[in-house]
């Protein structure tokens, strides 16, 4: 299953009275350096990534009233989601910094258990490993953590949109947990895809892949 959904799909559905929370996937970033013992903490987004940024945010501008932001502590998420309000034309957005959509998500058991496993530069083959349901070292059981990162975020989300910065791990993870997409290294999440959120008005829920169209880039963690 591949349920993918572009701009104008978000924009139609919040003028049909939908809500959507987007778990976006940072910006551009260069390279993490293998031996980084936080695996690129401090690493910022490049030029071109808060140009991406800006265009995310104004191919949303003016589609909705009430947005929230909120992001992963990592400077790069922080900065996404800054360029993304600059690109709507929010000036001075609160963004709340919350570790528990990042690295200290439901997703992750110890996080530095993970970044020793991704050190051997196999990121794809474990996280397709993780994504397929076999046993990872540091990771917690896919499905359980879905559930557990998705009561997470909507116990936050109280407004019409909400953009949450964070990284392709989880957006890749949440939306495989919900059984709404099945990624190979075709389809990984690009920098600025996102994982959607739908709440109809009657409450039912729904996922699917924002496929931002601003990047071509599969670059994960390591490489």
């Amino acid at each position: 299953m591949r349920n993918e959904l572009d701009f104008a799909a978000i924009r139609k559905l919040l003028t049909e009275g939908n809500k959507v929370l987007l778990l976006v996937r940072h910006a551009e970033r260069t390279k993490i350096d293998n031996n980084d013992p936080t695996f690129g903490e401090g690493l910022p987004i490049t030029e071109n990534g808060v140009k991406m940024s800006v265009d995310f945010g104004a191919a949303l501008k003016g589609a909705c009233e009430e947005v929230e932001f909120r992001s992963s502590p990592l400077r790069r998420t922080r900065m996404t989601a800054e360029a993304i309000a600059e690109g709507m034309s929010i000036a001075k957005p609160e963004i709340v910094e919350d570790d528990l959509i990042g690295n200290g998500s439901a997703f992750f058991a110890d996080r530095y258990e993970v970044f020793e496993l991704f050190r051997d530069h196999r990121f794809f083959e474990h996280m397709f490993e993780y994504l397929s349901g076999k046993p990872q070292r540091g990771f917690a059981p896919l499905e359980t953590a879905a559930e557990a990162y998705e009561k997470y975020v909507m116990s936050l989300f109280k407004s019409r949109l909400g953009i949450y910065a964070t990284h392709d791990v989880f957006v890749a993870a949440f939306l495989t947990g919900k059984k709404s997409y099945d990624f190979d290294i075709e389809t990984w999440p690009r920098f600025l895809d996102a994982a959607a959120i739908i709440i109809a008005p009657d409450g039912e829920r729904s996922y699917a892949l924002l496929r931002s169209g601003l990047s071509n880039d599969i670059m994960g963690v390591g490489k």
